[in-house]
């Protein structure tokens, strides 16, 4: 049986701490004891197999918050960490916000597959203003399927700022628009040319109501390729899955990490 991973950020080589978060979610959900094993994982390429420490004094015991709830603490003992590199090449989704599940489903999917990150910029036809009171949650969603799927790397997700302010800010080697236009190349023909050689892809999907005329003008001087992604119109969150996807399905075996 696989051991439960656990999110760690502080992870070390010795006896490390849960957040209370994970601690509970060790306890309550998962009922584990002093002695099981257990994965970690710190987000940004670290991960090791622990052991909950057996000691039942300082190192697991409970506590009251300022709520008055009882919080679990416990501690991990690791004995090494793999270390692996982050991606060599990375795709950033310059992506509309939408509505209430379905955003958490986006960075949940997008997560899974792979994206370095996500940015929810502002588009003129915007109707969901995605701001830092999102972010915390998108990034619990994130970290949750990061536990789930075995990914060491939590994508960067960033708000905020207009279309034009993020597409300048973009390093990418390449800039993709998602455009239902018959005149789009069809986004697996661009990557049965480029996947292999692009490092770095910065994708754009607008908002339902889709670009108007002044932001595609912007993103066509700043070199984007439309790229088409089907012959139906698809809801910002499945044409950014889609665009995933696809790019995921086209890049060769992740390399592995090396132990400290």
């Amino acid at each position: 049986m696989t051991a439960p991973r656990f999110y760690c950020p502080d992870l070390c080589v010795g006896q490390v701490a849960l957040s209370e978060a994970e601690a509970r979610h060790a306890r309550a959900s998962l009922r584990l004891q002093a002695g099981d094993e257990l994965t970690l994982f710190d987000g940004r390429g670290g991960m090791a197999h622990g052991q909950l420490a057996r000691a039942a004094g300082a190192a697991n015991t409970a506590r009251t918050t300022k709520k008055g709830r009882r919080a679990t603490r416990l501690v991990a003992t690791v004995e090494a960490i793999v270390r692996a590199p982050a991606a060599t090449q990375q795709l950033t989704l310059i992506v509309a916000g939408c509505k209430g599940a379905r955003l958490d489903w986006l960075v949940e999917k997008c997560t899974e597959l792979g994206v370095t990150r996500l940015h929810f910029a502002e588009f003129a036809r915007s109707v969901v203003h995605v701001g830092s009171a999102h972010l915390e949650k998108l990034r619990r969603t994130a970290v949750e399927a990061c536990k789930q799927c075995g990914r060491l790397w939590l994508p960067e997700i960033a708000a905020g700022g207009d279309l034009v302010a993020v597409v300048t800010a973009s390093d990418a080697d390449h800039l993709l628009v998602a455009d239902p236009a018959e005149t789009a190349r069809p986004y697996g023909t661009w990557l049965q040319h480029h996947a292999a050689g692009a490092h770095s892809i910065a994708a754009v999907v607008g908002p339902e109501g889709g670009l108007t005329a002044d932001e595609m003008h912007v993103l066509m001087r700043a070199g984007a390729e439309p790229v088409c992604l089907g012959t139906h119109t698809l809801r910002v969150e499945t044409a950014a899955v889609a665009l995933a996807a696809a790019w995921s399905a086209a890049l060769p075996a992740a390399p592995h990490g090396h132990s400290h």
